[in-house]
This record gives C-alpha cells, structure tokens and sequence, in this order.
C-alpha cells in the first residue's frame, strides 16, 4: 500500500543519509527564481529528507515568500533547484548576471525537479519521490540515477498502473 511504500522510503534515505554532509539548497518558487519556501513549507522537509540543508530555513510562514538577490546571494547555495513548474528555465539562471557569484551557478548545480507526471514539490501521494529524486541530485554517489528511476517507476507501475518515462 501507499503508507508503506512512503514509510519504506522514507527509512531508506534516513539510513542512507543518517551521517552525510548536508548541502546548502535554495529552492526557487514556480512564479520567478526569487520565490522560496521557508521552513514551515513542506518543500523545507522534502529538501531535508533528501539529505540537504534548506538555506531559506530561518523564513517562516506556510506560503512562498519573496526575497532578493543580495538574501540569495548571501546565503550562496551549493545548489539552486527550481521548481516543477517554474515558468523560467535552468538556463535563466544559469545565465543570470546577478548570480554570477554564487556558489551554485559557478559549480554548475542549478536543476528542475521533473514535472513529467506530477508535481513532485508539493504535498501529494507521489511527493516521496521528490525527495528520492532530489537525493540522487545532492548525493549521487549514494543514489544512481538507475536506482532513483527504478523506485520511481515502481511507484507509478504500482499506484498507477503506468511505466514512468523522464523526458
């Protein structure tokens, strides 16, 4: 069932990810890269069960705040990862002039979670997988990319019937 297969997860990335160095993420908002999730969002838990550190940890709120260049770029995330459904691409920020000292665009880590079945930042049954996903982004010596497919279309093949296909 559902329950279980979250549960069955969930205790697989704690225990993989029990004594791991945390990177520091920013998730950037659908609407523009200068929206974020503070810590009381379930975008903050989906970024922790992933093994990393949320940057945005001290806003507070249950919806989206605005920030602004100089908040990002003092908090210099190891990585930028955009939404599902962000309107602006990898790329935009990437090429960015403002962001041209953080950490994340200089190494390269700006990612978009899939938004190729769900929406996997936010709270619905298949949520789990964006930690999953997320994981093997932050930590891929941990997690391949062929272990995080394989539970993922274990998901949908179970829950839905479907075989997963990242585009």
């Amino acid at each position: 069932n559902l329950n279980d297969f979250i549960a069955k997860q969930e205790n697989e990335l704690n225990s993989k990810l029990e004594n791991v160095q945390r990177p520091s993420v920013y998730l950037a908002g659908n609407s523009n890269l200068l929206s974020t999730a503070g810590s009381e969002m379930y975008q903050s838990s989906m970024i922790s069960l992933a093994g990393g550190s949320n940057v945005a940890d001290s806003i507070e709120g249950l919806y989206w705040v605005e920030i602004d260049y100089e908040q990002l770029l003092t908090w210099n995330p190891e990585y930028i990862i955009l939404a599902s459904d962000a309107t602006y691409s990898v790329e935009d920020v990437l090429n960015d002039p403002n962001l041209k000292d953080c950490t994340a665009i200089q190494n390269g880590k700006v990612f978009q979670l899939p938004n190729d079945a769900e929406a996997w930042d936010s709270p619905v049954p298949s949520g789990i997988l964006g930690s999953i996903w997320l994981s093997s982004i932050l930590h891929d010596d941990l997690f391949s990319a062929d272990e995080t497919n394989k539970i993922i279309n274990e998901y949908y093949e179970t829950f839905y019937n479907f075989t997963y296909n990242q585009n």
